[in-house]
């Protein structure tokens, strides 16, 4: 088979990516999930879920460094055989679980709170056709897209943040641990498996120009991400108190409604926008992935008809998932999805590491 042309990515573009897919899947997803089963505790939950995902970026540094120029579908095939491809079949699948579970709850956000006369499939649709359209020009287009969504998220959360001292009540950030630690442990499994879709990493580091800076760069922008999703979270509890952010669907929407920026009003539109185009970045990503993943696994000449052959997967399947006949979404996630999540991002790296010890490279 014909090898791939293969794109490269800075350092600096691979650090926004993740830091971009940290904000917006946090912005979207952890918020209704975190603040009413931990509530003012959350710091931890979200420092524990960074760390779970640190933990992961060090096996799959290790094996990117052990495999140079592979991905984890290729190397999956190098350290367990035909095993391995069942892996990284596991792995692709999960990747396409994560879109449709963040498209629907991205274009279900939308469909409430800016856009309700307009169909989910509207959102989903839309979503799948931008993000296609970034995926099949490569990761490159992605990381140059990703320098300038993450430079004005990180402006305007400056902005924000500094702004809405005004309307800050420390006082509703009170007591911590309350009901001990129990439920902010317990609660660190909703931003870890958020976090941990960063095992994109296994994707992404055969791209980066310089692979042996890859889990530095990782680990700050998690970080990074973490350290501004924390403060958007403990801002909204500090703002609204934690009994009115515990009943919002996205309390961090209602807190960008609450605030103003200058003599601006009515900013949560605009914050909703920065976010979204965010969720783009992420969703090309892992659209990207997903394609390039499946090219190599099934051993075909190009990624592309893969982007569009899984199209009509990410529009349609969010939509049929708040059909009677397919239930609701809610208890999937407050269950099945973080722990499906878990022991993929933890469990499948670690096997595959452990995997590695037992058997050399091949050459």
């Amino acid at each position: 088979m014909r090898t791939l042309h293969r794109q490269q990515i800075s350092e600096r573009q691979f650090f926004f990516i993740i830091f971009v897919s940290i904000a917006s899947l946090t912005f979207f997803s952890v918020p209704s999930q975190l603040i009413p089963k931990v509530k003012q505790d959350l710091w931890l939950s979200m420092a524990l879920g960074a760390a779970t995902d640190v933990y992961v970026a060090c096996l799959l540094y290790r094996l990117g460094l052990k495999y140079p120029g592979k991905s984890i579908v290729e190397y999956s095939r190098s350290i367990l055989g035909p095993v391995g491809d069942l892996f990284s079949f596991v792995v692709l699948l999960f990747f396409c679980d994560v879109c449709v579970t963040a498209i629907w709850i991205y274009s279900d956000l939308l469909s409430n709170s800016l856009l309700p006369d307009t169909p989910l499939i509207a959102f989903s649709g839309t979503l799948t056709l931008c993000s296609g359209w970034a995926a099949s020009k490569g990761i490159e287009t992605i990381g140059r897209l990703s320098l300038i969504l993450g430079t004005i998220i990180l402006i305007s959360t400056v902005i924000l943040f500094s702004t809405s001292i005004p309307f800050v009540e420390l006082r509703h950030l009170l007591p911590q641990f309350e009901d001990g630690l129990g439920p902010a442990v317990g609660g660190a499994i909703y931003p870890a498996s958020w976090f941990g879709i960063c095992i994109l990493m296994g994707m992404l580091m055969p791209h980066l120009a310089h692979p042996r800076k890859t889990l530095k760069v990782k680990v700050s922008a998690v970080l990074l991400g973490s350290l501004i999703m924390t403060g958007y979270l403990l801002y909204s509890i500090a703002v609204m108190g934690v009994h009115m952010a515990s009943q919002m669907e996205n309390p961090l929407y209602v807190f960008t409604r609450i605030t103003r920026l200058v003599i601006f009003e009515r900013i949560e539109v605009l914050t909703l926008l920065v976010f979204v185009s965010g969720s783009f970045i992420t969703y090309a990503t892992l659209y990207y992935s997903i394609a390039l993943g499946c090219s190599q696994l099934f051993r075909t000449k190009s990624y592309k008809p893969w982007v569009y052959a899984l199209s009509p997967l990410f529009v349609v399947l969010p939509v049929l998932g708040v059909t009677e006949k397919f239930g609701q979404w809610p208890p999937y996630l407050a269950f099945w999805f973080p722990v499906i999540a878990l022991a993929i991002e933890g469990g499948v790296t670690t096997l595959l590491y452990v995997g590695s010890l037992f058997r050399g490279k091949k050459r």
